[in-house]
């Protein structure tokens, strides 16, 4: 017999043993009741929840961390590469003074408590970690001390034909030393997000032809991913799902001759288009652009209101807007308050604010910001790839300074209703 077989008889020894007590006895029982059904618990959960080859020899598994985990923003299923994404932050904080060591995250879909979609442990646990406030020379990103914060990057993949989970539930593990100097895994089983059922919202292309490298796209390693905020009392990410589009030329680079004129880009002064039916909310038209690839701007220190240079924001309707950032000034053909029609000429591609060569800035979000709000995903109705593209390649930096070129045994897809993502380069229709 083992010991989990005799685990059960103990259980259902115990019950039986609380329904043969007297009521004269009652107050006595209930009290007895309460410290049994305390010690059981932590038994049955040690023997049929944990598994004992994930903890230590040396390590006692106990629920109930102290610590609070959130998740700002529910995922919004989203689409690429004919797979279902969806991205979102778990907020895990520490409310005791001793360090807590996160050692395992797993993630389950409803109903499901031992098998998990996903499970991060180790380095790749370490990669999706961010510690706001925490000094910079951090030696392990995993130990959160007293009253401090992780905030957990997830990214989970749903392959073509397999159902999208409806919510998601997460399973935490850390270290904490005990009193006694022993070390204690100690789990949080919780944090349920219910995924949004809404499709994401489906626009048209902000820039004509190609080809575009989608620099900065979606990915979970992402500079836009990971731009974290606090702004106005709470903590966002407005370029959760932003682009860089900078346009690349026959040669696959994204400039030709002398890369510190901005009209030797070519990308610079091309069209930026409206996505969809709307009204202006805010424009910027007057900052002097940068020169390309260098430090040194006209505006020395950016502020929130320069750091887009010239913008406009796109109300779209239901809580959805379109920023665009760093067109040239002087170009923009619309004011606050002008209605728009989709594919409308909006300005010209630029390189002002903070920007270090001509591209385009485009996300959506549910603010009328570029920094305040979250981050919203949406897809275009229409695009074709072409491949993908990294920076290096596209400025020509690689030792064959050849610029980027399609893999020979390249297939281009029209793609509908889906997101690009980071780095893919792309031809609008």
């Amino acid at each position: 017999m083992n010991f989990k077989m005799l685990i059960v008889i103990l259980l259902l020894s115990l019950s039986a043993t609380a329904q043969t007590n007297k009521p004269s006895r009652k107050m006595a029982v209930v009290q007895r009741t309460l410290i049994r059904d305390r010690f059981i618990c932590r038994i049955v959960w040690m023997f049929f929840v944990a598994s004992p080859g994930m903890m230590p020899a040396h390590a006692q598994l106990t629920a109930g961390a102290p610590v609070e985990a959130t998740i700002p923003i529910a995922p919004m299923p989203v689409k690429s590469n004919g797979q279902i994404h969806l991205a979102y932050e778990l907020h895990v904080t520490n409310f005791e003074a001793r360090n807590l060591t996160l050692n395992r995250i797993e993630v389950f879909a409803q109903g499901n408590s031992t098998t998990p979609l996903a499970s991060y442990r180790d380095t790749e646990l370490t990669n999706l970690l961010a510690r706001p406030g925490a000094p910079s020379n951090l030696v392990d990103k995993r130990v959160i001390g007293g009253g401090m914060r992780a905030v957990i990057y997830l990214w989970l993949t749903v392959t073509a034909g397999h159902p999208v989970p409806t919510s998601l539930r997460h399973r935490l593990f850390f270290t904490a030393s005990s009193s006694a100097g022993n070390d204690e895994e100690e789990m949080m089983d919780g944090a349920e997000v219910t995924v949004r059922k809404e499709l994401p919202l489906a626009v048209t292309a902000p820039l004509r032809g190609g080809p575009w490298m989608a620099g900065n796209g979606p990915s979970n390693a992402g500079h836009h991913r990971r731009m974290l905020l606090a702004l106005n009392g709470r903590v966002t990410i407005s370029q959760r799902f932003a682009y860089d589009f900078m346009k690349l030329g026959e040669d696959g680079k994204a400039v030709q001759g002398d890369p510190s004129k901005n009209e030797n880009w070519f990308g610079y002064g091309s069209e930026v288009l409206a996505v969809a039916d709307g009204i202006i909310s805010e424009a910027q038209d007057d900052i002097p652009e940068n020169t390309p690839l260098t430090p040194k701007r006209p505006i020395a220190i950016p502020s929130a209101k320069t750091v887009g240079g010239n913008f406009l924001i796109l109300d779209l309707g239901n809580g959805n807007f379109a920023f665009y950032a760093h067109m040239q000034p002087n170009s923009l053909r619309v004011k606050v308050g002008d209605r728009v029609r989709r594919g409308e000429v909006l300005g010209r591609l630029g390189n002002s604010g903070n920007s270090d060569a001509p591209h385009l800035h485009f996300q959506i979000s549910n603010d009328p910001s570029i920094s305040d709000g979250e981050g919203l995903p949406f897809v275009f109705e229409s695009f074709d790839v072409l491949g993908e593209a990294q920076l290096f390649e596209a400025l020509g930096l690689e030792t064959r300074e050849d610029g980027w070129k399609p893999p020979s045994d390249a297939v281009h897809s029209r793609r509908q209703k889906e997101m690009p993502l980071d780095n893919t380069v792309i031809r609008f229709p």
